[in-house]
């Protein structure tokens, strides 16, 4: 098996090459957090629309980005678990597979030395080869209580629901 594995290796051998090309360089950033690889595949025009307000843009926010994750989580992993590219060549969604160990600062949240596993779903706009938006949901509140500061007597709200009309 390669580095993603057999399934997103196929997955990606069936994206046009262009995509695949900027979906590996920018997957890559989170991991070696080098400003070459981010100027290589983050356009400098790059918007993460869901960054906090005052976030900077282009290779430099998104690299800041990633460096904040890394100092707040130890042993930091962004596994790729499926990859579908658009009919229109421009855009590809990635299903990341996401673990640590909290050992910095996260969100104000002092570390708690606890692991974690969660989802993340992100989906990116490809322009001139490189990636220019990003949109992205995760799984915040399973991240929150594996860490131990969320603790809820339903974990999903699909528990909830189950419980209140059981």
């Amino acid at each position: 098996m390669g580095k993603w594995g057999n399934i997103i290796e196929d997955m990606m051998a069936q994206m046009p090459e262009d995509l695949r090309t900027v979906a590996l360089g920018v997957a890559e950033i989170f991991t070696n957090m080098d400003i070459e690889t981010a100027r290589k595949y983050i356009h400098p025009d790059f918007v993460d629309h869901e960054a906090s307000e005052g976030v900077g843009g282009g290779p430099e926010g998104y690299l800041a980005t990633a460096k904040y994750m890394n100092q707040a989580f130890s042993d930091a992993s962004w596994k790729p678990q499926k990859i579908v590219a658009s009919a229109d060549g421009k855009h590809y969604t990635m299903v990341i597979k996401f673990s640590g160990v909290h050992t910095g600062e996260f969100m104000g949240i002092p570390a708690t030395g606890k692991p974690f596993e969660i989802h993340h779903l992100h989906l990116f706009r490809v322009e001139d080869g490189k990636a220019i938006e990003h949109w992205g949901g995760r799984d915040e509140l399973g991240l929150l209580r594996q860490i131990g500061v969320l603790n809820s007597e339903h974990p999903t709200p699909a528990d909830a629901g189950q419980a209140a009309f059981a």
